[in-house]
């Protein structure tokens, strides 16, 4: 993956706990991963009043248990947040965040579906719509969502496209079921994917084509709803399962009575075509008669583009071909680059150096208090954590106007704090900020830096300060509950491909983000560990998967699972013998 060119941003991501299983946050963390790839920096912010009670996971593990490794630190909503480039909401809830935010940081909705949709008339609907009209720029899942909040609301939209991960959704022949297989993207928990209307048409299937199999997937406890007809519920899939059922279906049923849903293109990628319901929102996914097919949202309708598949082979292969050759059109890396081009605009970075405000007042500028007057004899420091490499200047806000001249010494705050790393003399006045520029610091990201200023002549200057019990203010190195306003300023190299730090600008700051990564090691660990003793799945399991693979006609599929299971068998004997 190449890395930006452009300036790299530092990105705040406001969420609420991820549901398991969701495409919605499927889709945010592959979009901050493609980022990441690009070079930027990220951070998630998450609303701990939503995380669920009864989680025992820590946020971060949680998520890369259901959703894989995200490269982003995970912490519960601060009481403050600055020091970022843009924050971004995520669904109409987290926009009570942005109360939150420094009022200078740009602001924006990362918007993948129209929410008041979700609700029946009422107040949430009102409230959902209502975080439309606020002016935040929208960063939209396709082009109809963009169009209709520029319509209705007057909203500025980013619109960036469905995609589809190539490397995992593909046709394979091999699993393509010799009796005829149809599968339902069904989810009665959630009211916009109309449950009923699919059962029903599905019904009308299932009497005129009793040879046809009906899988049902998509959430938790399909077995447990009745119906007129036998079917298959195989609940909520991971991704690699997902694309194992897609290439082995016959036609997809996706119903989508809002924003479309990711797994059209995914289907059509598969080698599946995909009948879905006719609405504004699935024109700009699905070409009618071409890539796919869109019914009147009634059962009979639906029931008729499904059959017309079923029982015309040579529809059904056109469907295929157009599918493919669009869904090959659909790639992700594209459509993270549409987000990065859009952050870039909204953004406060300056295309030469990344500024980052650290602890700065900006409804009062001069801060809480004034040091006393900096003397030969009296001298300020302060600590702090670089947040990226190439650290090349600080800023410190003045309380007076200045005559000068004074002297910036910085120090290596952990490792070796005698050794000096700059010492620099000269300085410039600039709408009352002190600035002192030096040769960058080309590793300084997550370096922990002392600074101190004094004077060189024995004229006094006094600086602004902020109070707080979190501070790292020292006068003459004895420590101060406070911090200066001040900035640092950063000419990094583009192309570098760190990890992602964390946004906190303390002293603790590298210690606590080596502590988490611990965390997540040792879990894994575990993790990995229980799966090599503890079998993955019962003798129960297994006799269940090979009844269904029986009864299906998969036995390229059952061959498979023997020839797995054989494995095993071998591996755990092995390990035996050597005890």
């Amino acid at each position: 993956m190449q890395v930006s060119e452009h300036p790299r941003l530092r990105i705040a991501w406001l969420l609420t706990a991820p549901i398991v299983g969701s495409g919605g946050y499927t889709n945010i963390f592959r979009i901050m991963n493609l980022l990441a790839s690009f070079g930027h920096e990220q951070v998630i912010f998450m609303n701990p009043h939503d995380y669920p009670t009864d989680a025992l996971d820590r946020p971060e593990h949680f998520v890369q248990r259901y959703f894989g490794m995200v490269h982003a630190p995970i912490y519960f909503w601060p009481q403050d947040i600055r020091g970022f480039d843009v924050v971004l909401a995520t669904q109409w809830t987290t926009t009570m965040g942005f109360e939150m935010c420094d009022p200078t940081i740009p602001r924006a909705y990362f918007v993948q579906d129209f929410e008041p949709f979700f609700y029946a008339m009422g107040d949430e609907w009102l409230r959902a719509e209502a975080t439309y009209k606020q002016g935040w720029p929208c960063i939209t899942l396709g082009h109809w969502l963009a169009k209709h909040l520029h319509e209705q609301y007057k909203a500025t939209t980013y619109p960036f496209d469905f995609a589809v991960e190539h490397e995992r959704y593909y046709p394979r022949p091999h699993l393509l079921t010799k009796k005829p297989r149809v599968i339902f993207y069904a989810r009665p928990s959630t009211p916009r994917r109309c449950f009923d209307l699919g059962m029903r048409a599905l019904a009308i299937v299932k009497e005129q084509r009793p040879d046809v199999e009906i899988v049902l997937f998509g959430d938790k406890h399909l077995s447990h709803h009745s119906a007129p007809f036998k079917f298959t519920a195989m609940g909520i899939l991971n991704p690699d399962e997902l694309a194992e059922l897609y290439a082995s279906a016959t036609l997809g049923l996706v119903i989508s009575s809002t924003n479309p849903s990711l797994m059209p293109p995914e289907m059509m990628a598969s080698g599946c075509p995909v009948v879905d319901i006719d609405l504004a929102p699935n024109h700009f996914l699905v070409t009618h008669g071409k890539t796919g097919l869109l019914a009147t949202a009634e059962p009979k309708p639906l029931a008729e583009a499904l059959l017309n598949v079923l029982n015309d082979e040579s529809l059904r292969q056109r469907l295929i071909k157009a599918g493919l050759e669009h869904a090959q059109t659909l790639r992700w890396e594209s459509s993270a680059r549409e987000v990065e081009k859009a952050l870039l605009k909204l953004a406060t970075t300056a295309s030469g150096s990344l500024i980052q405000r650290l602890l700065t007042d900006h409804e009062h500028p001069n801060g809480d208090g004034v040091t006393a007057p900096l003397t030969g004899d009296f001298q300020v420091g302060q600590r702090l954590v670089c947040q990226h490499d190439g650290v090349c200047a600080f800023e410190v806000a003045l309380a007076q106007p200045a005559t000068g001249p004074w002297r910036l010494q910085l120090y290596d705050a952990l490792i070796n704090p005698n050794r000096t790393l700059v010492d620099v003399t000269s300085s410039t006045v600039n709408q009352q900020w002190l600035h002192f520029e030096f040769p960058p610091l080309p590793a300084s990201r997550n370096q922990a830096l002392h600074f101190v200023l004094s004077a060189t002549n024995g004229s006094s200057l006094r600086f602004d300060f902020k109070a707080s019990a979190n501070g790292s203010l020292s006068f003459n190195a004895m420590p101060q509950l406070g911090q200066l306003c001040c900035r640092v300023l950063y000419q990094p190299a583009y192309d570098s491909t760190e990890p992602s730090v964390t946004p906190d600008v303390a002293y603790l700051t590298t210690q606590k983000a080596l502590i988490s990564s611990e965390y997540i090691q040792l879990s894994e660990f575990a993790e990995r560990l229980h799966n090599l003793i503890v079998p993955k799945k019962s003798w129960q399991e297994r006799g269940a998967k090979t009844w269904r693979m029986l009864r299906s006609g998969n036995f390229n599929g059952l061959a498979a699972e023997a020839k797995q299971y054989g494995r095993w068998v071998y591996d755990r004997a092995k390990q035996q013998l050597r005890r």
